[in-house]
């Protein structure tokens, strides 16, 4: 091994282990390989920047902006709602309703895109019929991502592996190539998840009151001002709670009228009613120095909500500008006139010192605001506020639009009279050129981070040709499994590019392992295509952890899931996909 192969090697373990770990977000720990190849020089300048012009990442980017513009159209909140009022009344047709119509969906737009729409649905579905979300939304992840595999734009990595088959071996996969494979894949994972997944979801729902569910109950104290208060006459921020004493005042009650600390002009009066988060050292602290009296306080949803303020709960969207900030840095209080009381963050329920969290996707947030802003909270790109349903702004004037531009670059791709390149680019200018979408949509709403991390890593695979890595790994990898034949070889790529999807990113293993399988083809003197074949379902396959692919990191908040329920349930489905895969694709894609 050389020492370009050692720097690479350790570049990429590296990598595994920051991705893993989600020290950093993925997008950043991308941008740190990428500067880490042109550092130690194991690819040139030229390599360095191709991926940002790379067709993998304009074709990605552009069928994300579509999707986002056929959903503000209003045609896919229609259908969503209408499989889910199908079956409201019972938790097995729903599931059903939902497999099926979240599968649809995650056939023709991004499978993100997909649960983000109907994260709420279900939500909203399963509370008026006292249902347990966490038996909805587990399930519904795993469909979106193995309907991903039936067509094409069924998700971003197969746009991935459709650019490095194009560059690599000039095969241009069509928008069907590969769904019989697919469909196959989707009927054999609906039946598990029917009959056999639905049974080992958890049940993880703990309350209907929010206050319960965080666990809020016993974090907030009444403090109440005495006619002698220093305090008399001040506003919140002047108080210094916060910056002295680490105490976040939650809300004021004056009378009969409940205040936010956000609003404009407000003075503390003599017995005003301080609700107030924090250590209960510096509440003894403050009793006498400031005139307080304090009262213990067994806290309910009603305490804290009146006609103008709302307790809700929000999650951090997939295209949230707040990922990798605090609350703090981003002045939450003020940015949003709303108070955070608490963040739920990979199944950890934080309540003290929440202005050091650093958000991720997923995460969720107990809100406590006015019902004006409420509604400003529900548009913003950042959040999906699920106490009632997202109620985007829908452009319905556009829809015929919209539509027409979506099924034209479907059937033209179809027909092999544009490639999926040039159909995504043209759809996406005429998108903005009939306003399905605005300008302010891509630069909101477009997942930068998934882009982002596309043109950081499509490098590596040039790394792992020029230093000879991916030559290397094929060589061990045929030298231990040829001796089975090609077809146990296919499984073990397979098997390789699913353990590696479990702790690093979908695309990003796409990009790791393609090179490592062309390679592997080329030592077996036989058709590359099954084992691209291979990659491209094994990395869109994995079940086994919440980190392995988005739609599991989104769920892994909402649905109160712990590491080892996506262990659970998702291992069968992972083995039962290795064994379909490892018949089904020498079957199609012949030797």
């Amino acid at each position: 091994m050389t020492v370009d192969m050692l720097l690479l090697s350790a570049i990429l373990m590296g990598a595994v282990f920051l991705f893993a770990l989600e020290v950093f977000p993925v997008d950043k720990v991308s941008a740190l390989v990428l500067s880490a190849l042109v550092a130690f020089r194991l690819i040139s300048p030229e390599q360095a920047i191709a991926g940002f012009g790379n067709p993998a990442t304009v074709t990605v980017a552009c069928m994300l902006a579509l999707s986002y513009g056929i959903q503000t159209t209003g045609v896919l909140n229609y259908l969503a709602n209408k499989f889910v009022d199908l079956a409201r009344e019972s938790e097995f047709r729903l599931l059903v309703s939902i497999i099926l119509a979240v599968g649809l969906l995650s056939a023709f737009i991004n499978n993100t895109a997909a649960v983000a729409l109907f994260l709420p649905l279900t939500m909203t579905a399963a509370r008026e019929h006292d249902l347990d979300p966490s038996k909805l939304l587990m399930p519904m992840s795993f469909a979106a991502m193995f309907a991903g595999t039936c067509t094409l734009i069924g998700s971003s990595t197969n746009l991935l592996v459709y650019s490095l088959a194009m560059e690599h071996l000039n095969w241009s996969i069509g928008m069907f190539e590969f769904t019989q494979v697919g469909l196959l894949f989707f009927a054999a994972g609906t039946f598990y998840l029917l009959v056999i997944g639905r049974h080992l979801v958890p049940s993880r729902r703990t309350s209907d009151s929010l206050t319960e569910e965080y666990h809020l109950r016993h974090f907030v104290t009444e403090l109440i001002l005495r006619d002698d208060s220093p305090l008399i006459g001040k506003s919140i921020a002047e108080t210094n709670f916060r910056e002295k004493y680490g105490l976040e005042v939650i809300e004021i009650l004056r009378d009969k009228t409940r205040l936010l600390p956000t609003a404009v002009g407000t003075k503390l009066q003599d017995n005003d009613i301080l609700l107030v988060q924090g250590p209960p050292q510096a509440l003894l602290q403050i009793q006498d120095s400031h005139g307080v009296t304090i009262k213990a306080l067994t806290l309910q949803d009603q305490d804290l909500e009146d006609e103008n303020i709302v307790l809700v709960e929000a999650f951090i969207s997939p295209t949230s500008r707040l990922v990798d900030s605090t609350v703090k840095e981003v002045n939450f209080r003020q940015t949003f006139k709303a108070n955070t009381l608490a963040i739920r963050s990979h199944g950890r329920t934080i309540r003290q010192k929440i202005g050091t969290i650093r958000l991720e996707h997923g995460d969720s947030l107990l809100i406590l605001t006015s019902r004006e802003q409420l509604n400003v909270l529900r548009q913003s790109p950042d959040f999906l506020v699920l106490e009632e349903v997202r109620r985007s702004v829908l452009r319905k004037d556009k829809l015929f639009y919209g539509a027409a531009i979506f099924l034209g670059i479907i059937l033209l791709v179809s027909f092999n009279l544009l490639s999926i390149v040039e159909a995504a680019v043209i759809g996406t200018g005429l998108m903005l050129l009939t306003g399905c979408l605005r300008l302010h949509d891509l630069y909101s709403h477009l997942p930068w981070q998934i882009i982002v991390m596309l043109a950081c890593l499509i490098p590596v695979g040039s790394a792992m040709e020029n230093t000879g890595l991916a030559n290397l790994i094929a060589t061990r990898l045929v030298a231990e499994l040829d001796v089975w034949g090609p077809v146990a070889v296919l499984s073990g790529v397979y098997l390789l590019t699913s353990t590696l999807t479990s702790v690093m990113t979908n695309n990003a293993t796409a990009i790791l392992m393609i090179p490592i399988s062309l390679s592997t083809a080329q030592h077996l003197q036989v058709n590359p295509q099954p084992f691209v074949m291979a990659v491209l379902f094994a990395a869109s396959a994995s079940f086994m952890t919440p980190i392995g692919y988005q739609t599991n990191l989104f769920i892994f908040g909402p649905g109160g899931y712990k590491f080892t329920d996506f262990l659970k349930v998702g291992a069968p489905l992972n083995l039962l996909f290795w064994i379909l895969a490892s018949v089904l694709i020498p079957l199609f894609w012949p030797f």
